[in-house]
């Protein structure tokens, strides 16, 4: 997106309409299965429920201004280190990703491969 001047690509990837398309890209893909879709979706939109009000949720249905960032990984990093919500909610997500790591035992780059391809081909074969 920064690449075709359209800034970072944040204010894209924060709308529904974005939302959408990540769920039909991923239901073709995984063949139609609906959990991984559906898990991808409700990822998403918590996400996006987390960044609220600062997304354009109902673009292109409602005009919107995006702002077109030089350096989106520094104003990243400063909000990390000067906003107590960022912090929150990123010590809070890395919290869930340890638990998710230490619930399913993937202690290693391997495992968490070998779980991913096991999880999809079982969901598949359903």
């Amino acid at each position: 997106m920064m690449f075709l001047g359209l800034g970072s690509g944040r204010g894209y990837s924060h709308t529904l309409l974005f939302v959408a398309a990540c769920y039909v890209i991923t239901f073709l893909f995984t063949k139609r299965k609906t959990i991984i879709p559906n898990s991808l979706t409700i990822g998403i939109l918590f996400h996006l429920l987390l960044d609220l009000p600062e997304v354009p949720l109902l673009y292109p249905f409602f005009n919107y201004q995006f702002i077109y960032l030089e350096d989106p990984l520094s104003s990243w990093l400063f909000s990390l280190l000067h906003d107590p919500v960022v912090q929150i909610t990123e010590v809070l997500g890395l919290i869930f990703l340890i638990i998710i790591l230490i619930h399913n035992k993937l202690y290693g780059i391997r495992k968490m491969f070998t779980f991913i391809i096991e999880s999809n081909v079982i969901q598949i074969q359903e």
